[in-house]
């Protein structure tokens, strides 16, 4: 069946399930007095849309047309060359939903809807937008697809959106492969392998997450899902194919493996109409952008999610080989850090479509803990005025907005597992503590690729990004740097809601402590900022001859990666300014005019059974990169590296994890080799490479400046951590 052009097609079949709790049958229907109830089943021999609109902030004209509207918001999203079929591009497939009705055994009234669908993929061949702005319709951010299979189950009482207390039985499953390509059929293509997403209510990890209740409803906010415990799991792989067929999911090179498993606490998970505010608001002297119209009520008609919760005692989160023996580290056993109030992750995002002359303007590294103020109330408060620098005059593109985002735990255990050695568990009291206290980031999405080849050229596929991002310590960094030693002892009043990057002994002996002991960057911020960088997924690049295809992310016009904190090290129930050990102030600013990094699949290593992740990577640095290290009771007594230009690469890299099954010594090891570049050697056979320069100095002196014309160094970090 063909749909004519402009048609909207809505298609009810999942696309995301979530398990745990049987499909109903009628023996679980039965359970709850319920009769013969109502099936309704879809045998399609395929389906197809030619295009999809998605029309947002029309002012009410319903005329499906893409002028008009409000003013720098009115926008058509565009979906694209819509097929529904079986699984492989051939056949069709089966989708089934059974609606039954009854009561409990108190006689409360309960509904129950089930659903599953057959094997199948659902293609989506085009993504664009068409705005008052910017007409793209000849572009497109690329061709997606989802294979996939699965089932769902929802069981509430009074109706399924009753949300007056937890009588709602919640169970999702689904499982299959996602794609992602820039071209035809045929062109490269990257994709999460047998993914796999289940979850379902249940009575948490110390009850053995037994069947349970939740919430499963609708109010002013949008539709929501919330329980008092939950289960979750979801696994996939990073994969990459050059030459493939349609969505090809034979033969593919394997990258990476990520799981995320077990128990979380109070999850809440909400969808809700409204995307940007547009408005500004007064908070005592101080501006701030009103980003989801909470103030002035003038917010468009995106979409905004939410998902928030604790992690359970079972909580683990995997990473590591997909290929070879599929080594991978579990960090598991999380911690609050401190006594954080509120739930120990959050992410708030907001969609859009934003325009020229609208949408937000930047980002603040200040002393603000929540919303983001305007320039003039970030400097007024000695704060630091990121520019966003989206979408210009004539230009549209999709955003993605990300506000006051925590993540105020970590793991404080890691468990290394080769599936291929009986499943051999090497636990290790050791644990990685990467925290964020404050994440805000304007991501603009532009429908356009890079072209093949020096100079840069732009093809109507692809994405293209500007990205401003900070994870943040609020006023922790001006703090830190003021003369006065009363200010610099309350930098760290904030460290139980701070950003803080650090490896953790958790099995200290240090008297008095809490047993967990850290060393790293505490209470930093990251700053990052990129223009125009385009993720590619290709099988190489005419200009760079001697860069391997895979997923490349590429800017030839900015990318800034900056860090900056103290280094030191302290007890994780305390890592307030006095209560650390302080050896520096940091502060790097890796500042680009010119940036690659490439993720490549590489061959198992016959040895040790790993097959490593191989990456490749450029930065030519635009004068503006620094290094500097500072006294902690003299911030202005810094020994730097200014005005830093030229180029450095990585070149065949590796990253491999082997289990202590296949090491002479037993230890679980972390290997990272590549072949380190500096001046005129960093290239990639486009022989572009600069020498490296910067200045040299100590405070207020400068010593002159040093340059490396060329060099050559061959790098190898083996990392094991003692049982």
């Amino acid at each position: 069946m063909t749909l004519p052009r402009h048609t909207l097609l809505l298609l009810l079949t999942p696309t995301l399930a979530w398990a745990g709790m049987e499909p109903l049958n009628d023996a679980s229907l039965s359970a709850i007095n319920g009769q013969d109830g109502l099936s309704a089943t879809l045998d399609h021999a395929g389906i197809s849309a030619d295009q999809l609109n998605w029309i947002t902030d029309d002012s009410g004209l319903n005329d499906f047309s893409c002028t008009g509207g409000v003013t720098n918001q009115h926008a058509c999203t565009l979906l694209e060359g819509i097929q529904l079929t079986g699984a492989n591009g051939s056949g069709g497939g089966t989708a089934q939903l059974d609606l039954d009705v009854g009561a409990d055994s108190n006689g409360n009234p309960m509904m129950a809807l089930a659903g599953s669908w057959s094997p199948q993929r659902l293609v989506l061949g085009g993504l664009t937008f068409n705005t008052p702005s910017m007409d793209a319709t000849a572009n497109s951010l690329g061709a997606f697809a989802q294979q996939s299979q699965g089932s769902f189950s929802l069981v509430n009482r009074g109706g399924p959106f009753n949300s007056d207390g937890d009588f709602a039985r919640l169970a999702f499953h689904a499982e299959g492969d996602l794609f992602y390509r820039q071209g035809s059929p045929g062109a490269a293509e990257f994709s999460l392998a047998d993914f796999l997403v289940e979850t379902t209510f249940t009575t948490g990890a110390a009850a053995g997450h037994g069947p349970a209740y939740g919430r499963v409803g609708i109010d002013g906010n949008g539709l929501f899902l919330n329980a008092p415990h939950a289960r979750a799991d979801i696994a996939f792989d990073l994969a990459f194919k050059n030459s493939p067929t349609d969505f090809d999911t034979t033969n593919r090179e394997r990258l990476l493996h990520f799981g995320w498993h077990g128990g979380l606490v109070n999850p809440l998970l909400r969808v809700g109409s409204g995307g940007f505010g547009y408005g500004t608001y007064l908070d005592g002297a101080n501006a701030f952008q009103d980003f989801d119209g909470s103030q002035t009520g003038n917010r468009s008609q995106g979409i905004n999610l939410l998902s928030q919760w604790d992690f359970d005692s079972d909580f683990r989160l995997d990473i590591g080989e997909a290929g070879g023996n599929g080594t991978q580290a579990a960090f598991t056993n999380w911690t609050r850090l401190g006594n954080a109030p509120g739930p120990m992750f959050a992410f708030p995002v907001i969609f859009d479509v934003i325009q020229g002359g609208s949408g937000p303007t930047g980002l603040c590294a200040g002393s603000f803990t929540s919303g983001v103020p305007d320039q003039a109330s970030c400097g007024n408060t000695g704060g630091e005025w990121l520019a966003s620098e989206g979408p210009q005059a004539g230009e549209a593109a999709f955003a993605t907005l990300i506000r006051d985002a925590r993540l105020l735990a970590y793991g404080s255990r890691v468990q290394v597992t080769d599936p291929m050695a009986g499943g051999a568990v090497t636990p290790i009291d050791w644990g990685l503590a990467f925290t964020y206290g404050k994440l805000d980031a304007d991501i603009f999405l532009y429908p356009e690729g890079r072209g093949d080849g020096v100079p840069v050229t732009t093809t109507p596929t692809g994405i293209r990004a500007d990205i401003t991002l900070i994870a943040q310590s609020p006023d922790a960094w001006r703090r830190a740097n003021s003369s006065d030693a009363g200010v610099r002892s309350s930098a760290g009043n904030g460290w139980q809601t701070n950003t803080h990057f650090m490896v953790v002994d958790t099995n200290s002996t240090i008297p008095g402590g809490s047993g967990h002991n850290g060393v790293g960057i505490i209470n930093g911020d990251i700053l990052y900022q990129a223009r125009d960088l385009f993720l590619r997924v290709t099988d190489g690049d005419s200009g760079y001859p001697d860069l391997p295809g895979g997923v490349w992310l590429q800017t030839d016009n900015r990318a800034q990666y900056r860090f900056r904190g103290i280094f030191g090290g302290g007890d994780m129930a305390d890592l307030s300014y006095d209560a650390l050990t302080k050896i520096s102030l940091v502060d790097i600013n890796l500042s680009t005019d010119r940036f690659l990094f490439v993720l490549n699949p590489l061959p198992v290593n016959s040895t040790t059974g790993a097959a490593p992740i191989g990456f490749n990577g450029l930065l030519n640095f635009d004068g503006q990169a620094y290094m500097r290290f500072g006294e902690i009771s003299s911030p202005q007594s810094t020994f730097f590296i200014n005005q830093v230009a030229g180029t450095v690469a990585w070149k065949d890299g590796e990253v491999a994890l082997v289990s202590g099954q296949n090491t002479a010594d037993t230890l679980p090891q972390l290997a990272i080799r590549n072949d380190l570049l500096l001046g005129q050697s960093a290239h990639f056979g486009d022989n572009n490479g600069q020498p490296l320069i910067g200045t040299v100095g100590f405070g207020t002196e400068d010593f002159g400046r040093i340059a490396i014309p060329e060099g050559h160094w061959n790098s190898e970090v083996i990392m094991k951590i003692p049982n």
